[in-house]
């Protein structure tokens, strides 16, 4: 069931981005002095294997190539994050310690969005400032968008292409790069009960507070949905769903009365709106 047919299915279920409430936040323009985070942040991944494609003999920026899922291999994680739960003291402190790393190292992808007065989460996902999103928050092409990173360093862009009907969008960074950014994934070994973890900014960025990360598992794997159990909020809409090799394998989309009830658009929903995405399309 796609994101948008949930909502129709489902009075119960509602978007989750959120009307920014915070004094001074409503309104305020994308600041002209904007910093470049990334001197301060640990990047993801290497800036140099990601740039811009441009056509040859033209000044015009070619369509950026469709993203390519990071290879991993289920082998590779540790064993207590492949039991179905964990059975010792020792399982429950490997995980602890791999989350913890895990957490140190994506965290700079995932930013706070301002789009108009309403706000919610990104990723990351190109060393020239692609960031994924969801439709709803995007709302269309061409808005005015204000980045915020944990650390609370600021950057401007503007709103891509959206896809309504699944609820993808993607934004741009428009400041100069390069950025951190985070690996793309695929659902090839996604399994009911694998561990995920859902960042993002729920009620807004708060420096205070900054970003928040919840550990769950997926509870069920569609072709066109994810559910897991990481409790996800209003202004989280757009956020990362990572699997245990740091790779974003969905973006937050929409949640129910059930603390159970969350929902991912599954990466693969991009994959296959690229097009329409990158050209700054919005579809219906």
């Amino acid at each position: 069931m796609r994101a948008a047919e949930y909502w129709r299915a489902q009075p119960a279920a509602w978007v989750l981005a959120v009307v920014l409430a915070a004094p001074g936040a409503l309104g305020a323009p994308p600041p002209s002095g904007s910093k470049n985070p990334a001197p301060t942040n640990l990047p993801a991944h290497s800036a140099t294997n990601a740039q811009i494609q441009r056509a040859s003999n033209t000044n015009t920026p070619a369509l950026p190539p469709v993203p390519r899922p990071t290879p991993a291999r289920r082998a590779d994680l540790p064993a207590a994050l492949t039991k179905p739960v964990p059975t010792s003291i020792a399982d429950l402190r490997v995980i602890e310690q791999h989350v913890k790393a895990l957490v140190a190292r994506v965290s700079p992808t995932v930013v706070a969005v301002e789009v108009g007065t309403g706000s919610g989460s990104g990723v990351i996902i190109s060393a020239d400032g692609l960031v994924l999103s969801a439709g709803h928050v995007c709302g269309r092409p061409g808005r005015v968008v204000r980045f915020t990173f944990p650390d609370g360093k600021t950057a401007r862009g503007k709103t891509l292409g959206v896809n309504l009907d699944n609820d993808t969008g993607l934004m741009k960074i428009t400041d100069r790069g390069p950025w951190p950014y985070a690996a793309m994934g695929d659902l090839d070994q996604a399994q009911v009960g694998d561990w995920v973890l859902a960042l993002g900014h729920p009620g807004g960025f708060d420096l205070k507070r900054s970003l928040v990360v919840r550990l769950g598992r997926i509870i069920e794997v569609a072709e066109d949905a994810l559910q897991t159990d990481c409790t996800i909020s209003p202004g989280d809409s757009g956020g990362p769903l990572f699997d245990m090799h740091g790779r974003v394998i969905g973006i937050h989309s929409a949640i129910s009365s059930s603390l159970a009830g969350n929902y991912h658009v599954p990466v693969t929903e991009f994959y296959d709106d690229w097009e329409v995405l990158a050209k700054g399309a919005n579809w219906k």
